[in-house]
Order: structure tokens, then C-alpha cells, then sequence
């Protein structure tokens, strides 16, 4: 019900967004004066965006849709549009859209309404929640199961924010609450014994898993604290380039580019195999209006 009632408000959400008329803007006029787009990346959101040591680069699901962003920027300005990259934290993420460094942040980013009262977001394209990362060996099944426990998570994330308020609410006790400033910083807490258990999203601790040197050693437990809608961070002000971004996204869901994305990377055969729920699918489809061809011209 909870799932459902989310998915709910995510697509009045979405709709509200779609209404607002679209304004030229700062960001799109400089993408078109100096063909670069800035797009910020997380190195260790696995498997969103990610830094791959084999290739020197970011990659992931939101990175190849910053791609289709740009590709699309292309065919509106008549030009190439060479994304600048830029790694970003959670920390840092938001701050970065807000001073102008990045013009978008596309990985695994949670919308909630305390941040968009600082930055505006495109339309949720995905869901996840909030969990924890465990060796298969702890005995740890449930959330008492931590009382006791040492637990991380990373700094300025929704998944520290549920912890801390669970544990006001007294639903369980941990020794302590350790502070890592990235993902990989948390598995090498985990893989030392600085903590006991890593919490961040459950489609994010997946690919943590999986990257890991023993993937068996660890897993991902049953339960959930809060629930991860995803969306992609830009500035306020700037409603035509946030309306580029989520015509994108639906342009995208229509073609069955991002289903093709999807399946790349959560796909049976993915990196993190994550299968679509219903209600996802649903979803989705819900998003999608009507588009002409030719949405992308000015």
C-alpha cells in the first residue's frame, strides 16, 4: 500500500511538472553558446553512475541517459553537445547544481521536498529503499537485529536521515552510527569491521555487492526503513532546460530507449539485476503524454 500510495504522489508530481510552460533560460542558452553540457556523477552509485577503472570513465544507466540529454540538446541547437563531467558526492551534489558547476546531476539522487526547496527535479524515474548490507554470516535479519551494532551510511543521504530517525524513535539501538562520505568508503568500512552493517538504497547496495571481491560473503536483507524515489537535480530558474530533461525521459520511455538502458544494466543479464515490478511499469507508462516527433526543436 505504502509502494502504491508513493507511486501515487509521484505521478500527480509529475504531472504538476509537465503543466508548468516552458521559459527560455540561462542553462540553455549557454549549452547552445558553448556546446558543453556539465553533468555531475556519482563514483561509486553502482549501477547508476559509476567510475569503471577498465575504461577511465563514468558509466551506468543515468549516465548513458545524460547521453540521450545531450544527444537530444544536439539535434535542438543543430550541433554537438560535448558533456563535461564532473564526480560529485552527496555531499556535494547539490551545492554544485546550485553554484552554477553542473548543470544537471543524474544518478541516484532521492527527491524529497526538503531538497526542492533548494533545487528543482525532473520527473522520479525510478524507485528503491532504504536498507542494509550485511555479511551472510551476521545473524542479522531484522531491525533489532542491529541494536547493539555498528551501522554507516553517507553523509547528507535520505538513508542516514531514516536512520537517525528510527533510532530516535527508539526502534532500535545501534553501538554507533558511522559517517562515510562515499559508497566505496562504506564497503571498506564493512570489509574492515568498522561496521557491521552499510545502509544505502537497495538497488545501490546490489551493485555494491556485486562489485565486492566476494560477492557470496554479503547480502542484502529483507527488510526496509524508507522508501527512494529518483530524480535528476537541476537549478531553479531554469524551467526549459527542466523541461528538455523530462521530455527526454519520456521520449525515452516511448522509443523504449530506456527500457533498452534498463535492460543494459538491471536487465537478467545486467550488471545489478533488478527486475521491473508492475506497479514500476505502470508507472511509467502513466508519465508519458502525448509528443510530437519533433519535440526537441525549438
Amino acid at each position: 500500500m505504502k509502494k502504491l500510495l508513493g507511486i501515487g504522489v509521484a505521478v500527480i508530481m509529475a504531472m504538476s511538472l509537465l503543466a508548468v510552460p516552458a521559459m527560455a533560460d540561462e542553462t540553455m542558452d549557454r549549452i547552445e553558446k558553448t556546446g558543453i553540457l556539465k553533468v555531475g556523477f556519482r563514483e561509486g552509485s553502482i549501477p547508476f553512475a559509476f567510475m569503471d577503472p577498465k575504461v577511465g570513465k563514468h558509466v551506468g544507466f543515468s549516465v548513458d541517459m545524460a547521453n540521450l540529454l545531450a544527444e537530444n540538446l544536439g539535434k535542438r541547437f543543430g550541433k554537438k553537445i560535448q558533456i563535461k563531467p564532473f564526480t560529485v558526492t552527496p555531499k556535494t551534489r547539490i551545492p554544485m547544481v546550485i553554484n552554477g558547476t553542473i548543470d544537471v546531476e543524474t544518478g541516484s539522487t532521492t527527491y524529497t521536498a526538503k531538497r526542492e526547496a533548494v533545487a528543482d527535479f525532473s520527473l522520479i524515474f525510478f524507485f528503491s529503499e532504504t536498507t542494509f548490507l550485511v555479511a551472510k554470516d551476521s545473524g542479522i535479519k531484522t531491525l533489532k537485529d542491529l541494536t547493539g551494532k555498528r551501522v554507516g551510511a553517507a553523509r547528507a543521504t535520505t538513508n542516514l536521515k531514516a536512520i537517525q530517525e528510527r533510532v530516535k524513535a527508539g526502534e532500535f539501538k545501534p553501538k554507533g552510527i558511522v559517517v562515510v562520505e562515499t559508497h566505496p568508503q562504506g564497503m571498506l568500512a564493512l570489509n574492515t569491521g568498522k561496521v557491521d552493517a552499510y545502509s544505502t538504497d537497495r538497488s545501490l547496495l546490489e551493485g555494491i555487492r556485486m562489485k565486492a571481491k566476494d560477492p557470496d560473503k554479503w547480502m542484502t536483507v529483507d527488510f526496509a526503513i524508507a522508501y527512494e524515489p529518483y530524480a535528476y537535480i537541476m537549478r531553479e530558474g531554469n524551467s526549459d532546460f527542466r523541461d528538455f530533461v523530462n521530455n527526454t525521459i519520456l521520449w525515452s520511455i516511448k522509443t523504449g530507449k530506456f527500457y533498452e538502458f534498463y535492460e543494459k544494466w538491471m536487465g537478467p543479464k545486467g550488471l545489478v539485476p533488478l527486475q521491473m515490478s508492475q506497479a514500476y511499469k505502470d508507472y511509467l507508462q502513466m508519465i508519458v503524454y502525448p509528443i510530437g516527433e519533433d519535440w526537441w526543436k525549438k
